[in-house]
């Protein structure tokens, strides 16, 4: 039997960090970076606040503990860690550490409707201390909740060949980091850009399968999964930058700038798209020559984001044409590329939109 649906997206983050004594050289940057994460997963509850509700595990592993530190805590109670619970020493029990937080995880949220687990695993050296669980059991562990569950799975770890293992498990997301505290630092933030893409994308499959059984939601999440790599290096999108200057246009290519609702077209990317590109003034939304309009000055961050959708729902459209992202948003509207970016994680994947060097390196 399932639960009564519930009216957000419950969204577990489960984050399984080593311990043992190797970590010991880089146990500060753990900590900071574990409660970094901790803050963007607040700032997630604060942008979705009306669609999703996070909650954090954290599992520390080592041969003489393997402690779930906080168990399903609602992201806004969760404390800092501090070296008190994080004390690096002894082995490395992978395995079992995967294998309770994992199975313990399920157990509690397999019947909620609406419900969905996104997992870290973050160590600086190979299994070599586990008990109750082999690899084998992991992989096909793992296997089930990405295809039954629609969960979510990450590797990030150092001292080994990071693709090799990761594979070894069914992982499809991995990172490898430089075994020192300026590695460690760098893995955490792109971790954190990783989570801003997943839960943007978790909130347009929400909108996607609002219809759908719980059953079937889980399907598709477990597609699309496998479908968004979380990390992705920047050279997969080098293609993909839109030039700082802009003075002139191929035949198909589109100038993606940022606008008013009145279509006051007087400064700036907008001036540019009036004067060059076929901008007409009093039209604030959309295609109008060879140049889009993306309303930027009418209120915060999140009233630019519908637009932004319509304009990727708008591109995907129209495969024939290349669109060129300029720097919306961050000029007079006074926004950050770290505010805006995130609007454009569903543009990742759209081959034929260009975005600034800016975003892509919030988004990558």
């Amino acid at each position: 039997m399932e639960t009564k649906s519930t009216s957000k997206t419950q969204v577990y983050n489960l984050i399984i960090l080593d311990k043992s004594g190797s970590m010991g050289s880089i146990a500060n940057a753990a900590i900071a970076g574990f409660n970094e994460t901790v803050g963007g997963i607040r700032s997630a509850q604060e942008r979705f606040k009306d669609t999703q509700e996070h909650f954090v595990s954290l599992m520390i592993f080592c041969n003489c503990e393997k402690t779930l530190v906080y168990d399903k805590v609602p992201v806004a109670e969760v404390k800092e860690l501090t070296r008190n619970e994080y004390r690096p020493c002894c082995g490395t029990p992978l395995y079992d550490a995967m294998g309770l937080s994992i199975n313990a995880l399920y157990n509690d949220i397999k019947d909620k409707e609406d419900a969905t687990a996104v997992v870290t695993v973050i160590t600086d050296g190979l299994e070599n201390a586990s008990k109750e669980y082999s690899g084998a059991a992991i992989k096909a562990l793992v296997e089930r909740m990405k295809d039954e569950e629609g969960w979510n799975f990450a590797y990030i770890g150092t001292n080994q060949d990071v693709q090799a293992t990761s594979a070894s498990l069914s992982i499809d997301n991995h990172m490898a980091f430089a075994d020192d505290d300026a590695g460690m630092r760098e893995a955490w933030a792109k971790e954190r850009k990783s989570r801003t893409m997943m839960y943007s994308r978790l909130e347009e499959e929400r909108e996607m399968t609002a219809a759908m059984p719980s059953f079937a939601r889980k399907l598709f999440r477990s597609k699309s999964n496998r479908e968004n790599r979380n990390y992705r290096e920047m050279s997969e999108f080098s293609h993909r930058v839109t030039p700082d200057n802009i003075r002139s246009l191929g035949r198909n290519e589109i100038f993606v700038f940022g606008s008013n609702l009145a279509g006051a077209h007087a400064g700036g990317a907008a001036r540019i798209a009036r004067m060059n590109f076929g901008a007409i003034w009093g039209q604030g939304v959309g295609l109008q020559g060879q140049s889009y309009a993306i309303p930027t000055m009418q209120g915060g961050v999140n009233t630019i984001k519908p637009y932004v959708d319509e304009f990727i729902a708008f591109a995907l459209q129209h495969p024939e044409m290349t669109f060129l992202v300029t720097k919306i948003g961050c000029g007079i509207a006074g926004f950050t590329p770290a505010e805006i970016a995130p609007l454009f994680a569903g543009a990742v994947n759209v081959e034929n939109i260009h975005l600034p060097m800016d975003f892509w390196t919030e988004l990558v």
